[in-house]
């Protein structure tokens, strides 16, 4: 994650610091494996023998949706500890209107799904167990509409309602869920080892038989029909996604042997080409919504995913020489100028946007920052005052807002506008990070670690979560209704980490972070 776009508050002095992103590229190269060992863990077949049921049997007898969730919420949280996931609120939020748009035309409820951007600029897309579904930037950047980003997304969702990960374990002949679960872990866990993974990978491919390749292939095309059906449901272009296939295809074959990494862990084919070209003309009908925010988010994909941002400047700039009233193009000129620290032009490039009369959030929040940056709290302030008021339930609005009430001395209402937002709190990670943060600026330290405890939980941090919540309990002077608070949450994550791992794993890992904090 970039700083000077994502705008995350520093960690505060009276807690203890938030580990660091890694910035070298072996955080991409997990996420390049990610798919790869998603495809071995649904395929492989080990050498020893566990009692699974025959094929044909429920899939609930090898994975129940339970498991699924635990695996999902294990594998988002090493890839949030890695650094591997780009948390910029506003193209999350972009992700997961899409995505919970489409969602609402499957079986499941919208919310039991989520999706994240990949800072990866590779082109994939992967479903994870439990409706974690990942995208790289490279994906949205290869994209040309967003009905082709909603097919790939259709097309991910599919394969977590069909339950596709637990149905290929199932018909394997050799691996529990939990030996499943353990070596995806290990994988992405070790993802700088490449004998590591290219032997699991070998191993899965060398037990892999003709039954389980015809399962592989089978869920592709139940996962492209599923798709395109979701697709047109929910207004989409249902020839988006054999238009991105169209446009996969056409890439390998100008690149030969070096394939899109998309068409080594999804393999297209003329003949599924042509089949989801079929079953898109079966919706013909359909009056395509798209968003009208499609080419400003993934300007900002560009800027947010890219190593020189001097090169994205001149990117924008030659765009705009061929289409300079281009609004989007004008964002992302605007937004890598601020990355390469040229605000006077950023700034009155956003100024111009934000005065648009169909204004977007983006412009409004672009300005902001670039007012923030310029040292104009105020001006900054006023700009995000205008947005709340345009936009009250915008998530990236309020978190903003919130984060400059604190930067400029005004955490009482920082805390305030949060604590408004009750369909965030317990769910929104960030919230309460700044919630933590206006704590602490108040003088409140048991709400401080309190917050940043539901935080890192929320992270699926459960051993930091721990700390947080003890180290709150040994402060001399915390009220009583303090204590019963902190107690209580402190029972429910210790349970919480006892069960995704085991009594003496949860408790060890909070003292190796004591002894860390002692040094």
């Amino acid at each position: 994650m970039t700083p000077w776009l994502a705008a995350r508050t520093p960690m505060f002095s009276t807690l203890p610091p938030e580990r660091p992103r890694q910035t070298n590229r072996s955080v991409p190269n997990l996420c390049r494996l990610l798919p790869f060992a998603l495809f071995w863990l649904a395929t492989a077949v080990a050498a020893a023998e566990y009692d699974l049921p025959s094929i044909g049997q429920p899939a609930d007898n090898v994975l129940s949706p339970a498991q699924e969730k635990e695996i999902g919420e294990q594998v988002v949280a090493q890839l949030l500890d890695a650094g591997a996931i780009e948390e910029d609120p506003q193209v999350s939020e972009y992700l997961n209107r899409i995505g919970r748009r489409l969602a609402r035309h499957t079986e499941r409820a919208p919310d039991d799904f989520n999706f994240y951007l990949i800072d990866d600029t590779t082109v994939n897309a992967f479903a994870l167990p439990g409706g974690y579904i990942g995208v790289n930037a490279g994906l949205i950047l290869e994209s040309q509409s967003e009905s082709q980003l909603a097919g790939v997304l259709a097309h991910e969702i599919a394969h977590v309602t069909q339950r596709h990960i637990a149905r290929q374990i199932q018909a394997t002949q050799g691996m529990t869920w939990a030996t499943a679960a353990a070596a995806l872990l290990a994988i992405i866990a070790g993802g700088g080892n490449p004998a590591v993974v290219q032997a699991a990978i070998a191993l899965g491919a060398a037990n892999l038989g003709q039954q389980q390749i015809n399962y592989t292939r089978s869920h592709e095309l139940e996962a492209d029909r599923l798709g395109i059906r979701t697709l047109a449901q929910a207004d989409y272009d249902p020839a988006g996604m054999s238009g991105f296939f169209e446009r996969m295809e056409r890439r390998a074959r100008l690149y030969g042997n070096r394939l899109p990494e998309i068409l080594l862990t999804h393999p297209i084919s003329t003949t599924r080409i042509s089949e989801a070209e079929s079953r898109a003309r079966d919706y013909r009908d359909v009056k395509v919504r798209e968003f009208d925010d499609y080419a400003d988010m993934r300007a900002r994909v560009r800027v947010l995913s890219s190593r020189q941002p001097s090169d994205e400047v001149q990117y924008f700039e030659k765009q705009l020489e061929q289409d300079a009233d281009n609004p989007a193009l004008q964002y992302g000129r605007a937004l890598a100028l601020m990355r390469v620290g040229r605000l006077p032009p950023a700034l009155e490039q956003l100024r111009a946007l934000a005065d648009r009369p169909q204004t977007h959030p983006h412009y409004l929040l672009g300005l902001a920052q670039a007012r923030s940056a310029s040292g104009d709290l105020d001006g900054s302030l006023t700009t995000l005052e205008r947005a709340q008021s345009r936009y009250p339930s915008y998530r990236p609005v309020t978190l903003a807002h919130a984060r400059t009430l604190i930067d400029s001395g005004q955490a009482a209402q920082a805390r305030e506008l949060l604590l408004s937002r009750s369909d965030a709190l317990g769910q929104d990670d960030q919230f309460h990070h700044l919630l933590a943060n206006a704590a602490s600026e108040l003088g409140r330290p048991a709400e401080a670690y309190y917050q940043q405890a539901v935080y890192y939980h929320l992270r699926g941090q459960y051993a930091a979560s721990i700390h947080q919540l003890r180290t709150a309990l040994t402060l001399p002077d915390i009220s009583t209704n303090d204590r019963a608070r902190v107690t209580a949450t402190l029972n429910r994550y210790r349970n919480a980490c006892e069960r995704q791992h085991s009594v003496s794993e949860c408790r060890d890992a909070v003292e190796n972070i004591n002894r860390r904090r002692r040094r």
